[in-house]
This record gives C-alpha cells, structure tokens and sequence, in this order.
C-alpha cells in the first residue's frame, strides 16, 4: 500500500484519537464520555500498528514523528488510567454523592419519617406494654438478642485483633446486605421500600423499648452510637435509590418506561453504591470501634461527632464546586 491511500484509510481513527488525548489533557475542559474513553486501549494498539507499518515502509519524517506522538501519549494516558479512576471515586465520595442525596430531598425525608417515626412510636409502646413486645419479636430472638447486651457479658471487654477484623467481616456482610435488600424492594413500585423500612422501624423500636425496660440500655446505646449515624442514614439512602427507581414504573413522565429505566438507573445506582459505602465505613466503627472498653462519656462523644460529620457531609458535600 502507498503511503497516500495508507493515510487516508487511518485518518479519521487518528484524527479520533488525537481529539480524546487533547480532551484527557491536563488542564483541558472537555469531558470524555465513558463509552468512548473505553476505545482508548484499542486504538493505542491500532497506532502502534500503523507506526511500525510507517517506518518499515519508510513513509517518510513527518508521518512517523506524529504517529509516534500519538503513541506517546496514549500511552501515558492508559499508564495514567488508575490514577483517573482513583480521582473520579473521590470526586464522587466528596461531592457527587452527597450532591445526588440533595437533589432528592424530597425522597430522604419522606423515607426518614418512615422509617423513624415506627421506630420511636414502637419503643415507647414496648416500653409501656411489654406484652405487646412479643407480636413483633419471637421469644427465642429476643432471648439471643439480651444475651448478647446483657451486663453480664463482655461487650466492654476488650477483643483481639482477629476478632475485630471478622466482625468488622460480618457486619459488612449483613448490614450492606440490608441495603440492597431494601434497594431492590424498592423496584416493586416502590412498594417494596416503604414496607422495608417501616419493619425496621418496627423491629429496632422493639428492641430499644424492651432494652428500656429491663435496664440494659448502658450496655446497647453506648455500644450502638459510634456508628449509627452512618448505618441508619445510609439504610434511608438505600431505600431512597429503590423509591426512586421503582417510582419511574408508577410515573416515567412523557419517556416510556424501559427509557425511563435505562437513563435513570445509573443515578440511582450511583446512590445505592454511596449508601454501601457509608454502611462499610459503619460496619469498620462497629468492628474496631464500638467494642472497646472505653468510657461512656467518650463513647457518647464520639457518637455525636459522628452525627454531626454526616450533617455537615451531606449538606455541603460538593457545594463549591457546584457553585
């Protein structure tokens, strides 16, 4: 092949790669989309190509310095990949994801009260009827679960380090688990969620209630205050990705449903995937944290710093560079 038809057949995939490595550039304000910036690797190896091709056919200075170029770069911007990713996840844990809870404020109230207001009406019921305790808790359940906050025992007492680290294991496990649990209910219209978080009301007002009564709350709060903030308000994030996704089959607007589904689920998701995260980081307090024998006062100290970051978190999360 002449050197004449050789340009022409690759020009425009060049041309194509040479506009993504301008916009990936340092300092360049163009956005490339993900679905072309997963391209890049195959047309590296497509330049890489049509470089050796251009020096073994000798098809002159000018065309092998700029392909060269081109490899050069694209290179460095596959080396650079990793580092891309790790800034777009910090990007999103520092301001995507709490701008995205804003934006559905609507949603997080309404799943809050939901989920809030059953949890303080059962507790102070099973506070006052002890006997009514009973239609929401099986007794073998509420015996397994004073067992294991009753003074005699040693949530105090201090563990070892592969014991924390599976614990910090099993509470990953079953917390984010909840989750998704309470995500994919969602999907049912929606439906799915409220019920979910109603019965989690439901089931930790009972528990707080009856612990209430029988006097273990020195044992329970201390030990659940750490890291509540992050576990229950990402429990309500969840259910707010489900509601939201499963709202879009009840009413898609003026887009047909399937449409509707596809452009809206990778924000939904993208609220899902914040929510697990918070739950981790939780389920690291609960771990390593929540256990230890510390004072009550610094327990409760540390409680509401907590709480007070994941307001703060939320709220300004990603304020200024929205601005």
């Amino acid at each position: 092949m002449k050197r004449e038809p050789f340009i022409a057949a690759r020009k425009p995939r060049w041309k194509r790669l040479e506009s993504m490595l301008a916009a990936l550039s340092p300092g360049a304000r163009a956005e490339v989309p993900e679905r072309e910036l997963a391209q890049l690797p195959r047309l590296y190896r497509q330049v890489c190509q049509d470089l050796a091709l251009a020096q073994r056919r000798m098809y002159g200075r000018e065309l092998v310095s700029r392909l060269n170029a081109m490899a050069l770069r694209g290179r460095e911007q596959l080396y650079r990949a990793p580092t891309r990713y790790l800034r777009q996840w910090i990007e999103f844990v520092a301001a995507g994801f709490p701008r995205l809870v804003r934006e559905e404020w609507r949603l997080f109230w309404i799943c809050s009260v939901l989920f809030v207001v059953p949890l303080v009406g059962v507790a102070v019921m099973a506070h006052e009827r002890p006997d009514l305790l009973y239609s929401v808790l099986d007794p073998e359940s509420l015996e397994n679960i004073e067992s294991m906050y009753a003074p005699s025992e040693s949530l105090s007492a201090k563990r070892d380090a592969d014991r924390n680290v599976a614990m910090f294991a099993f509470y990953i496990r079953n917390n984010v688990g909840i989750d998704f649990q309470i995500f994919a209910s969602g999907l049912v219209f929606g439906i799915g969620a409220i019920l979910s978080l109603i019965y989690n009301g439901v089931h930790f007002g009972a528990i707080v209630g009856h612990f209430l009564a029988i006097g273990y709350e020195t044992q329970l709060f201390p030990f659940v205050v750490g890291h509540s903030s992050w576990e229950l308000v990402a429990m309500v994030i969840a259910a707010v990705a489900g509601m939201r996704l499963g709202s879009l089959l009840v009413a898609p607007g003026r887009r047909s449903r399937a449409r509707a589904l596809v452009e809206d689920a990778p924000r939904c998701l993208k609220l899902l995937v914040g929510a697990a995260l918070m739950t981790t980081l939780a389920a690291f307090i609960e771990g390593f944290w929540s256990a230890q024998p510390l004072p009550v006062s610094v327990k409760y100290g540390f409680g509401a710093a907590m709480w007070m970051l994941v307001i703060v978190y939320l709220l300004l999360g990603g304020r200024r560079r929205a601005a």
